[in-house]
């Protein structure tokens, strides 16, 4: 019997809590660099049990965006525009999300079990164009640098969704 990992954000009213299941993340809505935008992002979303008044209060999906240099050797947090981690909490409270947000890069083995599911998904993938390989090696080249996050400069400084480019 394995143990259940999970982390906790304490908000004025309710406390979220991130169970460490494959079930529990997401990862989606990923984008390629191009001319005018030199990064890869991609989004990452997380299933939150909800606890008011230590009762049962539901779940909700929250989201928060990577942002990954091109050449691999950064990556930044950044709040999206809807659903985000970041949403209407205190600073305090948004310290505890981006420790959340740490952990799952950093430590949890389910994060590192879904990228690894989803590089032996793309690796089985059939590409059928030069654009395709090219997205799909990139995307496998982003999906092993996860593996690795440990190794690379992670800035969980938290910024908006649109940056000037």
């Amino acid at each position: 019997m394995s143990l259940l990992e999970s982390k906790v954000i304490q908000t004025k009213f309710e406390k979220e809590i991130f169970i460490d299941e494959i079930s529990n993340i997401e990862l989606g809505g990923f984008q390629y660099p191009n001319k005018k935008f030199p990064y890869y992002e991609m989004m990452v979303g997380v299933n939150l049990m909800r606890i008011r008044n230590n009762e049962y209060y539901g779940t909700k999906k929250s989201y928060f965006g990577l942002r990954i240099t091109e050449d691999f050797q950064s990556i930044v947090v950044f709040d999206p525009d809807q659903q985000s981690i970041f949403a209407v909490k205190s600073e305090l409270e948004k310290q505890a999300a981006i420790e959340l947000i740490d952990y799952l890069l950093i430590e949890s083995p389910k994060f590192k079990e879904l990228v690894r599911q989803m590089i032996f998904n793309n690796k089985q993938a059939n590409v059928f164009s030069d654009i395709e390989f090219q997205e799909h090696k990139a995307k496998l080249s982003v999906l092993e640098g996860l593996i690795n996050v440990p190794n690379l400069d992670v800035k969980i400084a938290v910024q908006k969704k649109n940056i000037a480019c």
